[in-house]
Parts: structure tokens; sequence; C-alpha cells
């Protein structure tokens, strides 16, 4: 699978400087394109439960997003309103990000249908505060979803998006807190003998959320919870380490095709001498399939990946991958030992 993504922010301020464009009260508005290319459905064709990697959405133009917000800087109420994912802002966690498998890098492999996952998007209005100074409460998110479009908007540009129809809502809470252990030196730069080196693991985090998804389709309302939390650990083995715990839990019902989510894993920036930027990440998901919708002796599917997220510059990185799933599919089938190669270009 290839994936190209056109981004493009405007606001105002840009001539001031970079500090006080980020602390400062602005407005921004954003929009993304995704172009997909590739074979997505071969996970299919495996007889795996889920894509083997995040990537996997039917070929052509996508529309993203397209919203307008206002961000209060350091603290007040920010305010989101448009056409855009529940990823990056809700249930996903930015340690994520270093996995490929799609139960891992993904919204906690949520499965609830009409929700508008990445690539999709739907109507939506969000809301966040953060009260007093330096987030030593946390930050509160509040935000609400109009589901009927998702399907026609996937579809602006003429994609086969194959999602279902939804005619309902989605509303979500979420908390978030970053004053855990470390989160100071997570903003500092890392001592190496060649040089301080900048720290690409995200800081620590707690993240707790629920959501509700009010439809009339034929799987009815659902509700799940879901959380996750990242923590900085002091390890032998490279020059910074998280270690990291997730859940999804949901009702059984036939519009949700995982109640339950379990997922942890392990990232360490420089664990070879000489490679302070490399990363890397083990993971390890168990996904319990709806019995309603799966048949089968194991009515689960695990997913352990290790990956090496190996830096050749700063524009370009190379990202071999091994994945070995356990129950394919949620039958009592051979398990899948995979790998991979991904390339990262950013200009």
């Amino acid at each position: 699978m290839q994936q190209l993504t056109l981004d493009l922010q405007l606001g105002p301020g840009l001539r001031k400087p970079l500090a006080e464009w980020r602390e400062g009260d602005h407005w921004r508005g954003h929009l993304e394109l995704g172009l997909f290319s590739g074979q997505p459905n071969w996970w299919q064709q495996i007889g795996a439960a889920f894509p083997l990697q995040a990537t996997a959405s039917p070929n052509g133009l996508w529309l993203t997003e397209a919203s307008v917000e206002r961000r209060p800087g350091t603290g007040g109420l920010a305010l989101k309103a448009g056409l855009f994912a529940l990823d990056p802002d809700w249930v996903t966690a930015p340690v994520l990000n270093a996995y490929v498998h799609s139960a891992l890098d993904n919204s906690l492999n949520l499965n609830v249908t009409g929700l508008p996952i990445n690539p999709a998007v739907a109507p939506g209005l969000q809301v966040s505060w953060t009260p007093g100074a330096d987030g030593q409460w946390g930050s509160w998110q509040l935000g609400g979803f109009w589901l009927d479009p998702v399907d026609e908007l996937a579809g602006l540009f003429g994609v086969n998006p194959g999602l279902a129809e939804v005619r309902g809502s989605a509303q979500l809470l979420q908390w978030r807190y970053q004053r855990l252990p470390g989160w100071r030196q997570a903003h500092t730069l890392l001592a190496h003998p060649g040089g301080p080196v900048p720290r690409l693991l995200p800081p620590p985090l707690l993240q707790l959320g629920g959501l509700a998804v009010l439809s009339d389709h034929a799987g009815g309302s659902t509700a799940a919870f879901t959380g996750s939390l990242t923590a900085a650990v002091p390890l032998p083995l490279g020059l910074d380490n998280r270690l990291w715990l997730g859940v999804n839990a949901g009702q059984e019902r036939s519009s949700n095709k995982v109640p339950l989510f379990l997922v942890g894993g392990w990232l360490s920036q420089g664990p070879l001498p000489g490679r302070p930027r490399d990363v890397l990440a083990i993971g390890y998901s168990r996904s319990r399939l709806n019995p309603q919708l799966v048949s089968g002796r194991h009515p689960h599917e695990a997913v352990l990946e290790l990956n090496y997220s190996w830096q050749l510059n700063q524009h370009l990185s190379l990202q071999p991958v091994l994945q070995l799933i356990l129950h394919p599919g949620g039958r009592n089938a051979a398990s899948i030992l995979a790998t991979g190669l991904g390339l990262n270009l950013r200009f």
C-alpha cells in the first residue's frame, strides 16, 4: 500500500515568531487530502480479521479533513468544527504511531459501525478545556459527530469506500493528563556522546474516555470505554524508553465487531550504539471478536509485532517489521507470520 498526503494549514500571524505562534490565541483552517493505492484487501485474502497495516483503505482520493479550529495557546477553551475524523484527537495516543499493524496503529481498534475513523470523516464539533495552569488538572474534550453522510463524504472524489450506511450520531467525552513522572524530561534533549539529540518518543500520557453511538440501523445504539497509559521508564537499554497499555471495552452489539481489546508495548530510542535516532518497537494486542459476527473455536485474534525505525536522514527512514498473527480471523487456523518494509519520506 502507498499513501500520499496533502496537508494545508492556514491562519493569521504568519509573520509572528514561532514561539508566539505556538503559544498565542489564533484560528487555523485545515485541509487534508489522502491518496491511497495498492491492494487494500490483502488481509482478507490471507484470512486475518484486521489489516496488517494501518494504510489499508480503498484506492483513490479521500477528503480526510476540512475544519476550522481555535487554539487558545496555554489555556482556555479550544474549538474545532467541520469535517474530520476521530483520530488523532480522540482515543488514539501518540505512542501508537510507532506501529504498523492496524490493531496497534489505530484508535484502539474501535470497530463500531459508522464511526469516522481516518480516512473517513463526518461533520463534527469539538470543544476542549484545559483548567488551571500548565495542565495541572489535565484537559477535557467533548465532541459530537453526525454520522449520516460518512459514506457520501468518503466517496466524494469517486472512491468506493464500502462503508455501511448509518443514520445517527456519536458523542464522546475524554480526559487527558500529561503531568506524570518524567513529563518534564520528555521535553528536553537527550545526552549522547556525539552531542545532544531530540527525543523521538511521545511524552507520558494518561487518557480516559467514553463514547456513545446512537443510530437506527440494525445494530442499534452502543457505548464503549477507552483508556491508555504511556509511561516513561528508566531501562538499561537505549537512551529513552516507554511502556504503554491500552483498552477498548464496549457493548456486545451487532454493530460492534470488537467488544474487548487489550494492547500494550515497549518503545526504545537509540537501542543500538551510534544510532541515537532509531526506534525499536514491540507491541502485543488481543481482540475479542463479537460471537454474533464471527463464529469459531477461538473468538479472538492476537497480534505480536516487532519493528525497527532506521533513520537514514531527516527526510527518509526505513521500517522493517515482523508480525505474528495468532488465531487469524478468530478461527482455529494456522498462525500467520508476516514481514514487511515501510518507507517513510517527509518533505
